[in-house]
């Protein structure tokens, strides 16, 4: 049986501020991020977040310790300092909790916790400390800030059985951690203990203090798909069949319906606004940026080679479960998508010209679609200097055409994009599915109407 043991967080702060302070900091599990080149099995990295905003004693944060527990016969776990805390002269220690762990082997020198005994584990206590220099014996102005202090670098073992890494939270007199911290300007006086509480971060939102690894998935990796509930979709990678399952989701192609926005499939696909440290990304709507954004991840553009992850939400839909989906209001349409009249394409073949007509001028427009009729195999020829960004014609009834390079029209305009091809008799029942926009320059959802085959 593992044991979880109590846990309590503590900060030491300048005497002037000991008789004042009542409300606690905060630490908490933030954004989950699968680490690059993938590893088997896979690494991930979890943020631990601090936060002194809204506690009695903002900014004035030197040093601090926490306790982490997990099973290390299930988990390998490496704690590391992040960067709010590289930038200000620390030093990170490790002392096992219980049972020697890898490197961790030897009790970290420097402890600040002379006063209480160790957190029996089994897991590890990590000491940070931004007052001083090297030698932890000369005081610094130094301090810790808000954000990102500390990361865990997790793998499962060969054989895991317990996948949750904890803050043990129950206080009592016989468990109970110190921490060293100086005062702003530097002066090592009166360093003493104060309260840090978990706190209600980006992947553990009720403040739990526990997060369970077994249950994540890759933002944006839904291919292939078995179920909507956790384990159910994505292969653990980023590929191109994800995005090409987005881009047929999010158009409305003939048998990709959206499914339920209480589901963990629908969250993963909802890809933007971006996760950050302390914040769970998604609003809530599945639309063009989270296309785009998704097609930035895929092929690793500059800025984009951070693969997000997040914890289940683990609700059961119901008909009574309230949907996720932000009410908001409807885009301003911008622009109609015109299907044209049904042209000759050689023998037995016959083409229909796809039209964007813009309603207003549009700047670096982005734009997806979904066309057929069902039945044909039908493929998409685009126009001189429009190639898609991205194309889907392997399934009969409908081709998936996604322009995300950006492209400018003056209001009144007709632009074309291309040409639906397919059998002869196919072009007079052809649909539109579903279509999307979006300006690039500020990710501005806009709405399209559409008007199908014009006949002369």
């Amino acid at each position: 049986m593992i044991q979880f043991t109590r846990f309590s967080l503590l900060l030491g702060m300048a005497a002037s501020l000991m008789a004042t302070t009542t409300t606690p900091a905060t630490l908490s599990f933030g954004e989950i991020t699968l680490v690059t080149p993938a590893t088997t099995p896979p690494t991930y990295m979890v943020n631990l977040v601090l936060s002194t905003a809204n506690s009695s004693f903002p900014g004035q944060v030197a040093g601090f310790q926490f306790d982490v527990n997990y099973d290390p016969t299930s988990l390998n776990v490496t704690i590391g300092l992040g960067p709010q805390a590289t930038t200000a002269s620390m030093q990170l220690n490790t002392v096992c909790l219980g049972v020697a762990i890898g490197s961790c082997a030897t009790p970290a020198s420097f402890n600040p916790s002379t006063t209480a005994p160790q957190n029996p584990g089994p897991g590890q206590r990590a000491i940070i400390i931004g007052c001083c220099t090297v030698s932890q014996q000369t005081p610094t102005s130094n301090l810790l800030t808000d954000g990102v202090v500390a990361t865990l670098m997790v793998q499962a073992t060969a054989s895991p059985t317990n996948w949750t890494l904890t803050f043990p939270t129950t206080v009592s007199s016989t468990a109970v951690n110190y921490m060293a911290a100086t005062s702003q300007g530097g002066q090592n006086v009166a360093a003493g203990p104060i309260a840090l509480v978990v706190g209600a971060g980006s992947n553990d939102p009720n403040a739990t203090g526990v997060l369970d690894m077994s249950k994540i998935y890759l933002v944006g990796g839904i291919s292939p798909e078995t179920a909507t509930s956790v384990g159910g979709f994505g292969s653990g990678q980023l590929k191109l069949a994800d995005l090409i399952a987005e881009l047929l989701y999010e158009t409305g192609a003939p048998g990709y319906t959206l499914p339920a926005a209480c589901t963990d499939f629908f969250d993963a696909m909802d890809t933007s606004p971006a996760d950050t440290a302390t914040t769970r990304g998604g609003d809530g709507q599945i639309t063009l940026p989270d296309l785009i954004l998704e097609l930035l991840r895929q092929t690793g553009a500059p800025g984009f080679s951070v693969l997000p992850v997040r914890i289940a939400r683990g609700e059961t839909c119901t008909s009574n479960t309230k949907s996720h989906v932000v009410t908001a209001a409807k885009p301003e349409v911008r622009g109609t998508l015109v299907l044209g009249s049904v042209e000759g394409a050689g023998t037995s073949q016959e083409r229909v010209p796809v039209y964007l007509e813009a309603g207003r001028d549009l700047t670096r427009a982005a734009i997806a679609f979904s066309i057929g009729d069902e039945k044909s195999q039908l493929r998409f020829q685009s126009a001189p200097g429009m190639s898609p960004s991205l194309m889907y014609d392997s399934q009969p009834g409908f081709v998936s055409v996604a322009f995300l390079s950006g492209f400018d029209a003056h209001g009144g305009d007709r632009t074309l994009l291309g040409y639906v091809v397919g059998p002869a008799g196919s072009g007079a029942n052809l649909k539109v599915f579903g279509v999307s926009g979006a300006g690039l320059n500020n990710l501005e959802v806009f709405g399209i109407d559409s008007v199908g085959v014009v006949r002369q």
